[in-house]
C-alpha cells in the first residue's frame, strides 16, 4: 500500500509519498514512473490539495439500494460528469452560490467512494479493470437538490464552484468491495454504508464508461452515494470517511 499526496509547500506544488506522517516529495507525478527523494516535509507543515488534477470527474448515480427510495434499480449504470472546476482538496471551503441561498436550494453532502484512473483506459473488461486503477480516494458529489430535479441538466446542481471535494491521499492497493463510508456533519454521523452494498461494482463501472469514453490518468470516478443525505449549511463542517482511506473535512460557507 502507498499513500500518495498533492501538496503545495514553501509555493511550490508536488506529489509525495507518505510515510510515519512525513511527506516525502516525489521526481514526477504518480502516473509515471517516479523515485522517492530525500526531500520531506512533516505533513502538518504543508497545504494538502485536491490529490489529482482531472480532465474528467465521472460520478455514478442511483448505485445504493438504499438510495434508490423507492425509483427502480438502474438497469445499467448511470453516469453523470462533474467538471473539473468543481474540484477542490482538504480543507477548502464548499461555497454555497448566493443565487442558491436566494432560491432556498438545499444543498447536500453525498459520501463516495473515489477511484483514481492510472493509465490510458479505453474498452476495459471487468476481469481487468481494476489494473487501470491507480488507487482510491474520498469524494464529495454536493449537490443542489431543487436544481438537480428542474434543471433540464445536472450541471448546476453538481458542478457549482467547490462542489467536488477530492482528499485527503490516494491510497493504492485496497480492495474497494468491501470498505466502511461514512459521513458527518459536525462530528453527527449522517451516512453510514458499505461499497459492498453498490448495485454495480468497481470493474463493472469502469467496463461501462470506457465502452465509449477514453478515460485518461488522473481521472476520477465517483462510485455513488447510500442513504439518506444531509443538508448542509454555512458554518458546517462535513467529513467524508472511509476505512482504509481517511478523512476528508470541508468547512462551508455562503458566497
Amino acid at each position: 500500500m502507498t499513500i500518495i499526496a498533492r501538496f503545495e509547500a514553501h509555493g511550490a506544488i508536488a506529489y509525495g509519498v507518505i510515510e510515519n506522517d512525513i511527506v516525502r516529495q516525489i521526481t514526477a507525478t504518480p502516473f509515471e514512473e517516479y523515485e522517492i527523494t530525500d526531500h520531506t516535509h512533516p505533513v502538518s507543515h504543508v497545504k494538502l490539495l485536491a490529490p489529482v488534477v482531472p480532465s474528467k470527474v465521472v460520478a455514478i448515480g442511483l448505485n445504493y439500494k438504499s438510495h434508490l427510495h423507492g425509483r427502480d434499480t438502474p438497469k445499467v449504470p448511470e453516469p453523470f460528469l462533474k467538471t473539473p472546476s468543481s474540484v477542490i482538496g482538504p480543507g477548502d471551503s464548499i461555497v454555497i452560490p448566493r443565487e442558491a441561498s436566494q432560491e432556498s436550494v438545499r444543498i447536500d453532502e453525498e459520501a463516495e467512494l473515489s477511484l483514481v484512473i492510472g493509465r490510458r483506459c479505453k474498452r476495459a473488461t471487468r476481469d481487468n479493470a481494476l489494473s487501470y486503477v491507480l488507487g482510491y480516494t474520498c469524494g464529495n458529489d454536493v449537490s443542489g437538490r431543487q436544481w438537480q430535479r428542474g434543471d433540464l441538466q445536472w450541471w448546476r446542481a453538481k458542478s457549482c464552484d467547490t462542489f467536488t471535494p477530492l482528499g485527503p491521499y490516494i491510497v493504492t492497493d485496497v480492495d474497494p468491495s468491501s470498505l466502511p463510508v461514512a459521513a458527518r456533519v459536525n462530528g453527527k454521523t449522517v451516512q453510514e454504508s458499505n461499497t459492498s452494498d453498490l448495485l454495480y461494482d468497481i470493474p463493472t463501472i469502469i467496463e461501462f464508461v470506457s465502452r465509449v469514453m477514453t478515460l485518461e490518468p488522473g481521472d476520477v470516478i465517483m462510485t455513488g452515494t447510500p442513504g439518506d443525505t444531509a443538508e448542509l449549511h454555512s458554518g458546517d463542517t462535513v467529513e467524508v470517511a472511509i476505512a482504509g482511506i481517511g478523512v476528508l473535512s470541508n468547512p462551508v460557507r455562503a458566497e
